[in-house]
Parts: structure tokens; sequence; C-alpha cells
């Protein structure tokens, strides 16, 4: 070899091509960088081709077929990998010796870590499928000077070892002649694409499943009676859960124009719980509207607490204490049907009822109605006869008329607040069936179609021949 150049392509006829053929192993993945789009792999490299200055007569030599000589000291062909984006390519490509045959037939076998660029779509992340490329080509020669041929249709996976994260679904190998626009010569390129797709069980149990039970928890609003004043609360709480959650996505995937699988099933149960915290405002202020008095009105009454309220299964007990007249039992009693209270009417024709009575004393003589103490009145001739014992009828039927009118507005108060309570419960329950609707369709529209991508184990590959 004192005279061989190592720099002079090694052809018997500068006229024609130098034929290499090129072999990639893929041994194993090292990383997917999402964020930085970029693919890390170890990988084997054949090369072949033959150099007709490296020829022998094996019987000139003691029957030696085969030498390992340093690579540096042959010619080599420059096939790099073009879409490297590694700035230490060189120091992470393991250079050995180089096989040399007595036919001229050189081998170099090398081994390296390749970073390679990889176009990631995160479209359907975390069912998504990744086709990353790996160029191989020639820098300075064109395809009249060198042409590269795959050394087996595919990529050889024989000592593939397996990647926590992707199932390597296929190694393609594909041959293009590209030109570019400074040379009119064709320039021969092996493409070998991976096809990677993700296991997607980390993620639907560290993002997913714990955005279901969100979800489940934020339903929970109009569950949460609103005399505990938690509604709000909860609803804040499931909304801020969710925020970090959202932010974790967004550490992990790149900024690309094309919204994630998983953001969007984030993004639209954010949306839920923060419909579901602003409605059970709605209905908090609703509960509490019966405390100013205001009735409600009657057609609320006849859609929600009677048409609605039926529809939801939701029985509310409508009797309600109603404000009658004083009844009168046997012995001249009157009794107040609200409050059970007896009193007989004691009046005498001196002017003046009996105060002094112990019976008098122990009842309140509000509890008397109007036309009750009148007709006791007339019925013992003291109209006409003692003008003291009208002026005292007229006091008590002012005195029970107030009481009354006390008593019907506390009911009317009451009753209004109570239906308003009725109908913040029957708009908890129908909100609650309808956000549990719209969260079950939005969840099976967004991720149930993707079910067929939830694979747990690795699909063996077919290995080339």
């Amino acid at each position: 070899m004192d005279k061989y150049d190592p720099s002079v392509r090694p052809v018997e006829n500068s006229s024609q091509p130098l034929l290499v053929t090129f072999g990639v192993s893929l041994h194993h993945i090292i990383d997917v960088e999402e964020k930085d789009q970029l693919l890390t792999t170890n990988c084997w490299i054949t090369q072949i081709w033959t150099d007709h200055h490296l020829r022998w007569n094996i019987s000139d030599f003691d029957g030696i077929s085969v030498i390992r000589i340093p690579y540096e000291r042959v010619w080599k062909p420059d096939i790099i990998l073009y879409n490297n984006a590694d700035p230490n390519y060189r120091s992470a490509v393991i250079n050995t010796n180089v096989i040399v045959k007595y036919t001229g037939e050189v081998t170099w076998l090398s081994h390296g870590i390749y970073v390679s660029v990889c176009d990631i779509n995160v479209e359907q992340f975390p069912f998504d499928i990744q086709l990353c490329t790996m160029k191989w080509a020639s820098w300075t020669y064109d395809g009249f000077q060198l042409d590269i041929q795959k050394q087996f249709d595919a990529g050889d996976t024989t000592n593939y070892q397996t990647n926590g994260e992707f199932d390597l679904v296929s190694f393609d190998a594909i041959k293009h002649n590209q030109y570019y626009s400074c040379c009119v010569e064709p320039y021969p390129d092996i493409t070998y694409v991976i096809k990677l797709r993700r296991r997607p069980m980390f993620y639907v149990f560290n993002l997913i499943l714990p955005c279901l039970l969100i979800n489940g928890i934020a339903l929970l609003v109009f569950y949460v009676p609103s005399e505990s004043g938690e509604k709000v609360t909860l609803g804040i709480s499931a909304l801020l859960s969710m925020t970090v959650f959202l932010m974790t996505i967004r550490d992990t995937l790149p900024p690309t124009e094309k919204t994630p699988l998983i953001s969007l099933y984030y993004g639209v149960s954010t949306c839920l719980v923060s419909f579901s915290a602003s409605l059970s405002v709605v209905t908090l202020n609703i509960s509490y509207r019966g405390v100013r008095g205001q009735p409600v009105p009657a057609v609320i009454r006849e859609l929600v607490l009677q048409r609605l309220a039926r529809m939801l299964c939701i029985n509310f007990d409508t009797d309600s204490p109603k404000l009658d007249s004083m009844v009168t039992t046997g012995g001249g009693v009157q009794v107040n049907p609200r409050t059970g209270s007896r009193l007989k009417a004691e009046v005498n024709c001196e002017g003046s009822a009996p105060t002094s009575s112990p019976r008098f004393s122990r009842h309140n003589h509000n509890h008397l109605t109007p036309g009750r103490i009148t007709g006791d009145v007339v019925s013992m001739g003291c109209i006409g006869a003692c003008p003291r014992c009208v002026c005292c009828g007229c006091t008590i039927r002012e005195a029970t008329t107030r009481h009354e009118q006390r008593v019907a507005a506390n009911e009317r108060m009451e009753r209004a607040n109570l239906e308003w309570k009725q109908v913040a419960v029957v708009a908890d329950r129908a909100l609650l069936a309808v956000f549990v609707l719209v969260t079950t369709l939005a969840t099976g529209a967004i991720l149930l179609p993707q079910l067929k991508n939830l694979h747990v184990g690795n699909t063996p590959l077919k290995h080339p021949a």
C-alpha cells in the first residue's frame, strides 16, 4: 500500500460511478425529545464497496484472504446523516478498522449515537404515532461519481432493544434521487423511516385519569347544599387542579400550531369546570333570593317546581301552614289553628275585661278574633249599656288584627324563602344531569376513538432476511 492514495476514488473507469452498499442496523432508541423535536438513536452502520487497488493473490500471501487495516489508510465514502442535529457529530461516531478481502471488497462497520431532527406530530398525543427519518447520502459526490444502494429492503432490527416509551412499528428504507438548485447532477440518498407508536398508559394514569376524577368532583358542585357555603370553593379548587395539570402538559410538548388531543380534552374539561363553578353562583343567588321576601313567579313555580321537579323525580311537601280565623270549640274556647292556644272570652258589663282573672292572664289576648269578641260583647248585652266594653273590644280587635298581619307576613316570607330554596334545588339537579351528560359525551367523543391505539405490549417486527 506504499503507492495507495486514500483521497482518490477507487474505480477502474473514472466515468463510472462507484457503487456503495449502505445499511443501518437500529440497536436502540435512546430518547425522543418532543419539545426539541429530536430523535436520539444507537445505530450500527454498514458500508460495502469495491476498491480495485486493494486486490491480491491469496497464493502470494500464504493464503491470507482478509485483512483489517485502520480506516484512515483507505478511501472511504463521505456518507453522512443529512438531518443531523448533534454539534459533536464526529466525536459521536466510533470509526473502526475496515475489513478488506482479497477481491477488493471493503467493508466498514461503524457505530455511533446519532441525534437527528424529527418532525413530532403531537396532534394525537398521547395516542400518537411518530414518523422519524434518517437521511443518509454523500456530501460531495454526486450520482455520477458515487451511487448508493440499500443493503436490505428494510432496516435491520435483529439486535433492537425495546424502548419503554415507544413501540417500534416499522423501520423502512427508501432510496431517492434528489436534485438541488446548485447542481444539475442527481444526489442519491437512502432515507430510513422509523415508525414509532407511543405507549400511552403512563399518560393515561398520570394525566387523563386525574382529569376524569377532577371532572367528577366538579360535578358534585351541584350536589353540595347551598347552606354549606362550599359550592363555589369546590368549583374553584377543581379549576385550579385542572390548571396545574395543564401546565404540566405545556412543559412537555412543543409549541406547535396543532392542538394536542390531551390539551383539547383538558381545555374542554376546564371550560366545563368553569361553567359549573359559575352556575353554582347563580344557584346560590336563587337559593337566597327568598330572604328579601320576593315571591316565586307563577310561571317559574309551574315550570320548575311542578313540571321540571316531576321530571327529575323530586318531590316536595307542598303543605304549608295557612292563616285561618279562630275556631271556637265547645264551651266558648277559641283555638288558634297555627299555635294551638286557647282562650275563653271573658268580659263583663262593667266596662273592662277581667284582666285579673287567672285564665285571662295566662293567655295572650291577641288570640281573640275581632268577630268573636264583638259577638261576645253583643250577646252579653253590653252594647249600649256599657260603652267601656265597646272600647275594650275595639282595642283587642285592633291588636289582634296587627298580630295576624305580622303572622301572615312572616308566613309569606317563610313560604317565599322555602320556594326559592326548592327552585335552587331543582336547578342544581337539572344542571347536574346536564353536566353529567355533556361531560360523558365530550369524554367519549375525544378519547373513545383513540382506544384502537391503546397498546400495552411491544409489536414484533419482521427482521430482514
